[in-house]
């Protein structure tokens, strides 16, 4: 006698199953594969993205998540923060609905993020040096900046790099997997490297050294 509807319904799928389960179109989602993470789990989860609205991304997960949750949904090599907003049985998964941070109401950014890695010195009110980070994305009205101290929403800081210093707002800070904290910057001003004002410092050093007969140290050779 066959098995009946329910346990077959229960019963794992063979792994050819479950692999062309994955590879059919879902009627109701574009199926785009996702993990998401959270600072509280020791391992993230497996997801699939299957809608999206201004705001909001909705998930398919093989287990359920807690309501006000803060994770990390990562793409390939892509990923945003959200919340859990709610969480609720979708067959044998479960249909996660996320919020998308830092969008208007169009669902997009109101200026493009673009992926950078650029070391940086962080300058805060609370600290007597600066903390060495990194900047991680850069847009016309914000950073995404990386350090190992969590920054209190509303701080002003400088982020200082290379080409130039960033006087912004820390909009919000979260803890990563990794132990380091990720934190988002408001642009408020930019003060840019002055080339002539670099070429000026490095005339004056030379009349100096020559005046005082300083000699640039050699370069060892080799």
């Amino acid at each position: 006698m066959p098995p009946s509807p329910e346990k077959l319904q229960n019963q794992p799928p063979a792994k050819e199953d479950a692999e062309a389960i994955t590879r059919q179109p879902h009627p109701h989602g574009i199926r785009l594969g996702a993990l998401v993470i959270s600072p509280t789990w020791e391992v993230g989860v497996e997801a699939l993205i299957l809608e999206f609205t201004p705001g909001e991304v909705i998930l398919l997960l093989d287990d359920p998540v807690t309501a006000k949750t803060h994770v990390s949904v990562q793409v390939n090599t892509c990923s945003f923060y959200g919340e859990i907003l709610f969480c609720e049985p979708e067959g044998s998964r479960w249909k996660a609905h996320i919020s998308f941070d830092d969008t208007d109401a169009s669902g997009l950014r109101r200026t493009p993020r673009f992926p950078v890695r650029i070391p940086a010195r962080i300058f805060t009110p609370t600290n007597d040096l600066p903390i060495e980070g990194l900047i991680l994305d850069v847009s016309g009205e914000g950073l995404g900046i990386e350090l190992a101290q969590l920054l209190p929403p509303k701080t002003n800081i400088a982020v200082q790099s290379d080409e130039n210093i960033a006087l912004g707002e820390v909009r919000h800070c979260r803890e990563l997997p990794s132990g380091f904290y990720r934190a988002g910057v408001v642009l408020r001003h930019i003060i840019r490297k002055d080339r002539d004002l670099q070429k000026a410092e490095s005339g004056w050093m030379n009349k100096l050294g020559a005046r005082f007969g300083i000699k640039r140290p050699d370069r060892s050779k080799g």
